[in-house]
């Protein structure tokens, strides 16, 4: 489990590259292009969901890299028993998160509605819930293809956490 999450880490970190990349590139066009009097409107909002799934991947990063936000005094006062006992509650409650998320991603896309429904457009008919259709202001296309990084993202944290779960800890704080 562990090789996989490494793995998974190393495309995360190299679509993070990517992304990084295409934002600055976007912006910059954007911007030469306002200023030639030519305003690219596209190009802000491409940039926007790209900064936006590019923050779902560093996310499930952080995750595997452990380096999400948490308190340092509590653990450096614990012995090496208790920093143990505390990084498994924190690995449980992380993982709880993800469940959570994942939970919420699967009501929210309703996959078993929308092969009952046909079609995205069937669906949101039916129950209001426009995920699937949802177009973007200037690009025309469907958001559901920078939305699906969600998932995706709460699938790879999951499996970076459980990686963690199952190795063992070292035997002090590090």
């Amino acid at each position: 489990m562990q090789r996989l999450s490494a793995v998974v880490l190393r495309l995360e970190k190299a679509l993070a590259g990517a992304l990084t990349f295409a934002i600055l590139v976007l912006v910059g066009l954007g911007s030469v292009a306002r200023g030639m009097g030519a305003p690219q409107v596209w190009t802000d909002e491409l940039a926007v969901h790209l900064m936006v799934m590019l923050a779902f991947i560093a996310a499930s990063m952080g995750v595997a890299l452990q380096n999400h936000m948490a308190m340092g005094l509590m653990p450096e006062s614990l012995g090496p028993r208790g920093w143990r006992v505390l990084a498994r509650v924190n690995q449980g409650l992380i993982l709880g998160f993800m469940a959570l998320m994942t939970l919420l991603t699967w009501v929210w896309l309703d996959i078993p509605g929308l092969i009952a429904a046909g079609s995205g457009e069937a669906l949101a008919e039916s129950s209001f819930n426009f995920a699937w259709t949802d177009p973007t202001l200037t690009l025309g296309l469907r958001k559901i293809w920078f939305w699906l990084v969600i998932p995706a993202s709460v699938l790879s944290g999951m499996l970076h956490v459980l990686a963690q779960i199952f190795a063992p800890l070292p035997e002090t704080a590090v």
